[in-house]
């Protein structure tokens, strides 16, 4: 839970980091907190989401490892295992987290670029009282989001990528058991102007072409 509750943390950062310096931006909260500098949030929410999606393999793998092969209910156990642990019991760590990314992409983006300088809670980009309640709102938000995901769409999307698995392999079945049956065929056909051959004393029985 801890990787994936900060991959959630990384998203809700870049995500909700932006948001409030657009309300900041226009000038409500005065000049302290205008930043037009967003260079690291394209950045951070890249990161989050390839951490989650590497998260998302290793614990398909590590499901489908422990879940039934010939239970009729396989994909459900592994559904079942990547989902057993709820995001919304770890808002509060999550939450820490989030800020804790904010402030380095604030204190980053002051480094690397032309903007306004970190001082005091400026950081979090809006009055405290408007912009933890932000920032924890987007938290929520990206945890609930990501648990629906994982609970209600990904079994859809799992079960519609081994059924396309399954059409394939019925395919390339097909596939095999045609060119064994034309190679079948084949081979019969010359065994049976072999054997004719033979029975003539070597002259080969007229082709369809020269009777025709």
């Amino acid at each position: 839970m801890l990787l994936s509750g900060f991959a959630i943390a990384l998203i809700a950062a870049a995500l909700g980091d932006p948001l409030v310096e657009t309300v900041s931006n226009t000038g409500i909260f005065g000049r302290a907190f205008i930043d037009d500098n967003h260079q690291s949030v394209a950045t951070v929410l890249v990161a989050g989401l390839v951490l989650g999606l590497l998260l998302l393999v290793v614990r398909f793998r590590f499901a489908s490892a422990r879940a039934s092969k010939g239970s009729p209910d396989w994909l459900h156990e592994v559904v079942s295992g990547l989902s057993r642990t709820s995001s919304s019991r770890h808002i509060a760590p999550i939450f820490g987290a989030q800020l804790a990314v904010v402030y380095a992409m604030e204190s980053c983006e002051q480094l690397l670029g032309p903007g306004a300088s970190v001082h005091g809670l400026s950081w979090l980009g809006a009055p405290l009282v408007v912009s933890l309640p932000m920032h924890f709102a987007v938290c929520v938000f990206c945890a609930c989001v990501i648990r629906h995901a994982t609970r209600s769409i990904l079994p859809g999307f799992i079960a519609a990528i081994c059924d396309v698995l399954d059409r394939i392999l019925v395919e390339f079945a097909r596939d095999a058991a045609r060119s064994v049956f034309v190679s079948s065929i084949e081979q019969l056909v010359r065994h049976v102007r072999l054997t004719a051959a033979q029975r003539i004393r070597g002259r080969a029985p007229p082709s369809l072409a020269t009777l025709a």
